[in-house]
């Protein structure tokens, strides 16, 4: 799982959709929805945050027909 700064995540299009885990207590939290997240076949970044990592996601391409 590729891990951005806040910065970066935003300028490559992604938006929180987690507040902050605390690392290690919540991990298992964390690790259920990249599981959801990868079955969906969703972009999905780690961003490191000052108080714990967060999940952040890239919305799809909407199509106009």
């Amino acid at each position: 799982m590729q891990t951005m700064t806040p910065q970066a995540a935003e300028a490559a299009g992604y938006r929180a959709l987690t507040t902050e885990y605390k690392i290690p207590e919540e991990q298992w939290m964390m690790d259920r929805v990249l599981a959801d997240m990868k079955r969906g076949g969703i972009d999905t970044v780690i961003v490191s945050m000052a108080r714990g990592q967060e999940i952040w996601r890239r919305a799809p391409h909407s199509q106009s027909n």
